[in-house]
């Protein structure tokens, strides 16, 4: 065990994404099938594929920082029991109403299964297990200013609604809502889209995209290069999902979809700088960008203002330099590199 964890603190970055990409995608390579042939009662290993970020960051940091435990497990098990609780329902209504899926016992069954991972997650924030505990304390205690956290929840929503309003003002037609949502109640609908992606977007992915991967890329490159290299990273993770999967779409588009997922990890890793390294403002923009990509289209003039909005910020905080060593004292605690 001792060789291993000096193997792991060695190559942190290469384990994790070494590890990250062989779960995920040894699961869907293997279930993904199944689950598209009607198998739905495999689907709690689908979620277990989408999970690999977050636990696979989770285990890293136990074995990084191998330290007693501390402290006592009840409020771990209390956040354990109360998330599974609250996480089973909002699985359920997603596939019923989004998916389209009947209300049956296995899908109740199913979906509680699903739920025992964000369960996992959010216990591990208070875990007793010191690494862990601390890669994950920004989930509870948030840094920075007020107004980034607001930021991160109306951006890209701002961004859309915006161009598609340009776009409007020039001349181009089409509509500004998806036709999904034409006829059904929008707050419940979205609040219930901005839930379930919390859980599968960010909880699932932040704790090692963010909260394990960016922190340790910035102590070696700057956050532009960082950027760079994690956004590649997240794209191409979705690749068995993409290419003949569950969200399969033309080469073209999922080249597009790429691209976009590059420039924003660079407005990810900006808000995650602005405050002081918090997990939490990119688990708040995370699953808010999926929500908007759920009910808005967006508009050439929408990725337009992303792209200008993406400039700003790389010119604003000269993203191309190395961040100060006090600053990476506070954004990489257990990010340290041997």
């Amino acid at each position: 065990m001792a060789h291993l964890t000096q193997f792991l603190k060695r190559h942190q970055l290469l384990a994790y994404f070494t590890l990250t990409y062989l779960v995920t995608w040894t699961l869907l390579f293997t279930f993904q099938p199944l689950y598209l042939a009607g198998q739905r009662t495999i689907a709690p290993f689908i979620s277990l594929s989408v999970f690999a970020p977050a636990l696979v960051s989770i285990g890293l940091s136990a074995l990084i920082h191998p330290r007693p435990t501390q402290g006592s497990r009840k409020p771990a098990i209390i956040s354990f029991v109360i998330t599974w609780l609250l996480a089973g329902p909002v699985i359920v209504l997603y596939l019923t109403m989004n998916q389209k899926m009947d209300l049956t016992t296995w899908l109740v069954i199913v979906s509680s299964i699903a739920a025992l991972l964000p369960a996992l997650v959010i216990a591990s924030i208070i875990s007793t297990v010191p690494g862990v505990r601390e890669m994950l304390q920004t989930y509870r205690k948030p840094r920075g200013s007020f107004g980034y956290y607001l930021l991160a929840l109306f951006l890209i929503p701002a961004l859309w609604v915006g161009g598609n309003l340009l776009g409007r003002a020039f001349g181009l037609q089409g509509p500004l809502v998806r036709a999904l949502v034409v006829d059904l109640k929008w707050f419940g609908l979205v609040t219930l889209f901005f839930l379930y992606n919390v859980i599968y977007g960010g909880l699932s992915e932040e704790p090692g995209w963010r909260g394990f991967a960016l922190p340790r890329l910035q102590a070696r490159f700057s956050p532009l290069v960082s950027s760079l290299l994690l956004g590649v990273l997240w794209a191409v993770w979705h690749a068995p999902a993409k290419f003949g999967g569950m969200d399969a779409d033309p080469v073209g588009d999922v080249i597009v979809e790429w691209l976009l997922i590059v420039l924003i990890t660079i407005v990810f890793t900006w808000l995650y700088n602005r405050a002081k390294g918090s997990i939490l403002v990119t688990a708040l923009i995370h699953p808010a960008m999926n929500t908007t990509g759920a009910f808005l289209n967006a508009s050439p003039f929408a990725l337009l203002l992303l792209l200008g909005f993406v400039v700003f910020v790389i010119v604003l905080d000269k993203m191309w330099k190395k961040l100060p060593e006090d600053n990476l004292a506070v954004y990489t605690e257990t990010a340290a590199v041997d």
